[in-house]
């Protein structure tokens, strides 16, 4: 299409003819919170793609691991860096600088100049510097940030400071106050010789003569205390002199307040040792030496005259030495870290080394605990779990034993004994849960019997006759092989037959039966035709299980599990022989 003129009146219509590129740059930082976020953007300018969408932005595993030149060949000229902004780069970065500046004192007689020590901190993402100084105990005037973050201009053109305007041993002016670069940490050591700029040598900032004067003061031994109340508060408050003391072979902790010359006696109380939780023994108060020569106007609770009454002092307390409180004799035996440093740097009096206290040795009765009798609620186990404490707990059940041999069960075919005619022909099985050790007896139904199928016996412990009420024994599978007889709760039943994962239960774990139990299942499992697999490697018992094995038609096996069990038989390989404990 041919493009319009350029005359008056068509302008308005050139946008319709022409497609005019934006060639806007869109803003790359945003504000979130606070603080300067990137704003992702794919398009640049003319919204040609920038580099933020190229591969180069893109993770790469370590260069010693993973090359990429031997996947896609070698470039035929290195690739650019990538860029990263200096905000980035050097985010959370500064140089810290140790310097010093004198400041004149006015109207004293003690200083005339005051040497303040202070951190320069210059910031590289930004540079801004701020400058702090530690804060120093009871200095008496203002300390910390001296001067806040900023950019700050370093001569009258308003040129502003960066870090090449900072090294040891040269001053630098901030604000009217000159300050005298001594020190660096090593990060900004490291910073600087990096850039090619030599860094000075560390110099010894010179102390404050009035703050040693300070400590020259503090080091004096207090020889004499001070005797006003207010004075000694502030400067003893919260220190303890703390001694571990015994008397009567109890032990005791004595205590000396140094703001007010008081002692107070504190019991060691031990676990279960019978006695009251009393707080104090002796409460806080001026303990006088000469207890039996009191005036008439002495009361506990007066801090007294020290002419009149002589009370203790931390000279009268030593490890190894008796001191006697208002008639009792407390031997000390040690003291704590902060006593031992006060006697050895105020006093000059350290103190010796730690007694061991003497054993206090207690008599206890020599009785042994007898289990009570069984009551007739519950199980033995329940009588006995009820005596352990005064609150009734349960007795503890072996849950490996549980998680180990759940769902195993045992299962036997058993008749009953009959004592009466009409208990003749009844046939039950008889299942021995491994997880518990409970034993279940199903009665299996039989037709024109009149009597239904169903649970005989809930699972539950049996014990064997004649082993005592308070402490029974339980039948066990030992206790189980083909014609065995079984008192359950004199009801006698005769076992008759077994599942086959009975015999393959006992082969894996010969080591719980006995000789004659494994035999005898054995010979019965042999007589029934057990499979190849099941057979016992002796070369005559094999011979004999496979002249059995020919001579049995085919189903007989089966037929004969089924019948024994009386419900729907589990294949016995899905059953693991892992060992177990027995109950």
């Amino acid at each position: 299409m041919a493009s319009p003129p350029l005359l008056p009146g068509h302008w308005l219509n050139l946008s319709s003819f022409y497609k005019f590129q934006d060639y806007k740059l869109p803003h790359k930082l945003d504000i979130l919170n606070g603080f300067f976020v990137v704003r992702d953007t794919n398009y640049g300018i003319g919204k040609r793609p920038t580099d933020a969408a190229s591969a180069a932005y893109a993770e790469v595993p370590y260069r010693v691991e993973y090359d990429p030149s031997l996947v896609y060949g070698r470039v035929p000229r290195y690739a650019y860096r990538q860029f990263v902004p200096h905000y980035a780069l050097f985010a959370q970065k500064c140089l810290c600088f140790k310097a010093f500046f004198r400041q004149r004192v006015l109207n004293s007689l003690d200083e005339r100049c005051r040497v303040r020590h202070v951190n320069i901190l210059y910031f590289l993402e930004d540079d801004t510097l701020c400058v702090m100084e530690p804060v120093v105990e009871n200095a008496g005037f203002l300390q910390g940030k001296l001067v806040r973050r900023e950019r700050i201009p370093k001569n009258d053109k308003g040129d502003l400071f960066i870090w090449k305007d900072f090294n040891v041993g040269i001053d630098v002016c901030i604000y009217g106050v000159v300050y005298h670069i001594v020190d660096c940490d090593p990060f900004t050591r490291e910073f600087l010789t990096s850039q090619g700029v030599d860094v000075g040598e560390k110099e010894t900032a010179p102390a404050d003569p009035y703050m040693e004067q300070r400590e020259m003061r503090a080091a004096v031994p207090d020889e004499v205390m001070i005797e006003d109340s207010r004075r000694r508060f502030l400067k003893y408050d919260k220190m303890v002199l703390s001694f571990d003391a015994t008397w009567n072979g109890d032990r005791y902790r004595l205590m000396y307040f140094l703001s007010d010359d008081t002692i107070a006696i504190s019991e060691i109380h031990e676990r279960n040792d019978g006695k009251d939780p009393v707080p104090l023994l002796l409460k806080r108060m001026r303990v006088p030496k000469d207890w039996k020569n009191l005036p008439p106007s002495w009361q506990p609770t007066d801090r007294g005259d020290s002419e009149v009454v002589e009370y203790y002092t931390p000279r009268d307390f030593r490890v190894g030495e008796r001191v006697l409180v208002l008639g009792r004799r407390f031997l000390l035996h040690d003291c704590d870290a902060f006593t031992r440093e006060y006697y050895s740097n105020t006093l000059r009096t350290p103190q010796p080394n730690p007694i061991p206290p003497v054993e206090k040795k207690v008599e206890r009765p020599a009785t042994s605990y007898e289990v009570p009798a069984h009551i007739d609620f519950g199980s033995p186990e329940d009588t006995y779990a009820s005596c352990l404490s005064f609150i009734l707990k349960p007795p503890r059940k072996n849950v490996i034993r549980q998680l180990v041999n759940f769902p195993k069960k045992l299962r036997y075919s058993a008749r009953m004994d009959a004592a009466h005619p009409e208990d003749e022909g009844r046939d039950f099985v008889l299942v021995y849960s491994l997880s518990d050790g409970t034993i279940q007896i199903i009665e299996i139904s039989k037709r024109n019997s009149g009597r239904l199928e169903g649970c005989f016996l809930s699972s539950r412990v049996i014990p064997k006759p004649g082993t005592g009420r308070d402490d029974p024994q339980y039948y066990t599978p030992e206790d189980f092989f083909i014609g065995a007889r079984i008192n359950v709760f004199n009801h006698i039943f005769v076992i008759t037959g077994a599942d086959l994962f009975v015999y393959r239960y006992v082969e894996a774990n010969h080591d719980k039966f006995r000789e004659d139990v494994r035999e005898n299942l054995r010979n019965y499992f042999l007589q029934q035709g057990a499979p190849r697999d099941d057979r016992v490697g002796v070369a005559e018992v094999d011979n004999r299980a496979q002249e059995a094995e020919d001579e049995r038609p085919e189903g007989v096996l089966e037929d004969h599990a089924v019948a024994v069990t009386g419900e729907d038989h589990v294949d016995a390989c899905e059953f693991d022989t892992t060992d177990i404990a027995d109950k």
